[in-house]
């Protein structure tokens, strides 16, 4: 069974990521090797192992860096199985300098204490 706890820490961190600008707490829960896969932009695509890793450490400092500020609701749903949590919440603030709402979701992969997968599914960001 997946970790719930430990997915419930990755996931406020990185929502304290979102709020703060700082995502170091987060990263520090990555794995060497993950997986991660993100639906836009330029960190579109699957990647795994330390690519991964990297990839999911680039798009939180391009977030960082470009001032990227978001607030997420508490979950409204958490839904786990044998290998992920997901996490479905809304989201408001500053995304790519423009204001943005909607409902997201993220599931995680925890194994170890540590996050070894990362998917990514949001709302309308205005094509």
């Amino acid at each position: 069974m997946t970790d719930i706890t430990t997915a419930r820490k990755a996931f406020d961190l990185f929502a304290q990521g979102w709020t703060s600008g700082n995502f170091d707490p987060y990263i520090a829960m990555l794995a060497e090797e993950m997986m991660f896969w993100f639906p836009m932009g330029s960190h579109r695509g699957k990647f795994s192992g330390p690519a991964g890793r990297q990839q999911m450490i680039a798009k939180c400092r391009d977030h960082e860096a470009a001032g990227d500020r978001l607030t997420f609701s508490a979950p409204q749903y958490v839904l786990s199985n044998d290998t992920s949590v997901i996490f479905e919440f809304e989201a408001e603030g500053l995304y790519g300098g423009k204001p943005y709402q909607g409902h997201n979701a993220i599931a995680f992969e925890i194994q170890g204490g540590q996050v070894v997968g990362f998917r990514e599914y949001f709302g309308d960001l205005g094509a």
